[in-house]
C-alpha cells in the first residue's frame, strides 16, 4: 500500500506546471531592467568612498526614481553612457 504522499504528480499539478512554464517562456514576456550610473565625486572607488547613484529613464535622461526599461533599450543606452565616461554604468 503506497504512503500518503507517494501519489506523484496529478492532473491538476501537471496542468499548473504547464501553464506556469508557458507563461515564463512566452515571447510576450519582455525582460525589463533598470539603468543606473554610479559616480564617485572624490574620484576614488574605495570601500568608504561616497557614491552618487543616478537612475536613467527611457529617453536616456536622469530621473529621480528608478524606472524599468526593456532590456534591449537599457543595454543600448548603457553603451552610450559608457562612452561619456560619467562613472560605472550598471544594468540591473
Amino acid at each position: 500500500m503506497p504512503g500518503r504522499y507517494s501519489r506523484g504528480l496529478t492532473r491538476v499539478s501537471l496542468a499548473f506546471l504547464e501553464m506556469a512554464s508557458s507563461f515564463l517562456c512566452s515571447p510576450a514576456a519582455v525582460e525589463i531592467r533598470q539603468l543606473v550610473v554610479h559616480s564617485y565625486p572624490d574620484g576614488i572607488k574605495a570601500a568608504g568612498a561616497e557614491r552618487v547613484t543616478v537612475f536613467y529613464g527611457r529617453q536616456g535622461k536622469p530621473v529621480k526614481k528608478p524606472r524599468f526599461l526593456p532590456a534591449e533599450l537599457a543595454h543600448q543606452l548603457a553603451r552610450k553612457l559608457q562612452a561619456k565616461r560619467l562613472g560605472t554604468v550598471s544594468v540591473l
